[in-house]
């Protein structure tokens, strides 16, 4: 029997909290190659264990004022940052989605999204573990998988592999291209595995919205930090962090984007 609102609620910001928790340690460990799963959490500056009344998501870096409980060094607000915005992630696809496949589906694949754009923003990776899984759920959800269109069961997994088989191509031909013609990488190969696990979940036109956003707000922030940074555009801007709430907004309305404006494109007779 399910729970009445707001408790229904109440327990999806819950669940939100400790997965958000447990995001933590995968964006903190994956890219040193570390288990996520052992040894407990600890102080990264003093190598003590947390406690477990020390590690409840936001509440405990409340009531410790945002440092170790052992050797007070400051634990950063990227913690309970994400962990908030693992809670209110799934609290808005709630709202959205319901108690529904659109749901789980939505959540298996937006949570994984929050992993990838932190890793990227901090170390520039994006780990295997992350993006060669993601492909392979969305591929096996993908028969069910209700963001590939109406369309058969057949017709949605065929959606879930051109898809991925765009987005990995398009990403893997650009770099191979660039990288050719000025003899640099213009793409890594995570980008290109991300995208296809992008592709799995969105389908083609996922892909396309995806790319088409991450590109025009990538080039909007890389043009605005020349004069704030002094960089130039042949510095390396981690497009991860651009291609994971691209993906997401496509995810949820990409087909819709995308249909709406070839419609206006191309209208018909």
């Amino acid at each position: 029997m399910a729970l009445p609102e707001p408790a229904m609620s109440a327990l999806v910001v819950l669940v939100g909290l400790v997965l958000g928790s447990f995001l933590n340690v995968c964006i903190y460990r994956l890219p040193k190659g570390e288990s996520i799963v052992r040894p407990r959490s600890r102080c990264p500056a003093c190598g003590t264990t947390v406690a477990a009344h020390h590690n409840v998501p936001v509440l405990s870096w409340i009531a410790l004022g945002g440092r170790c409980g052992t050797c007070r060094t400051r634990i950063a607000l990227r913690y309970p940052f994400v962990e908030l915005l693992s809670a209110g992630i799934l609290l808005g696809l709630w709202y959205l989605y319901g108690a529904s496949l659109a749901f789980l589906v939505s959540a298996l694949f937006t949570l994984p999204m929050i992993v990838l754009f932190f890793t990227d923003l901090d170390e520039k990776l994006l780990p295997d573990v992350i993006t060669l899984s993601g492909f392979a759920a969305g591929i096996a959800v993908a028969w069910f998988n209700p963001f590939l269109g109406r369309e058969l069961p057949w017709a949605r997994f065929f959606m879930a592999l051109s898809g991925s088989a765009l987005g990995a191509g398009v990403l893997w031909g650009i770099g191979a291209l660039y990288g050719r013609l000025r003899g640099v990488e213009a793409m890594g190969m995570g980008d290109v595995k991300m995208m296809a696990m992008v592709g799995a979940f969105t389908g083609p036109l996922g892909v396309l919205f995806t790319l088409f956003a991450a590109s025009l707000v990538g080039a909007c922030v890389g043009l605005a930090l020349i004069p704030l940074r002094g960089r130039s555009l042949r510095d390396t801007l981690p497009f991860g962090c651009f291609l994971a709430p691209a993906a997401v907004a496509a995810l949820l309305y990409g087909r819709q984007a995308v249909t709406a404006y070839f419609r206006i494109v191309l209208p018909g007779p």
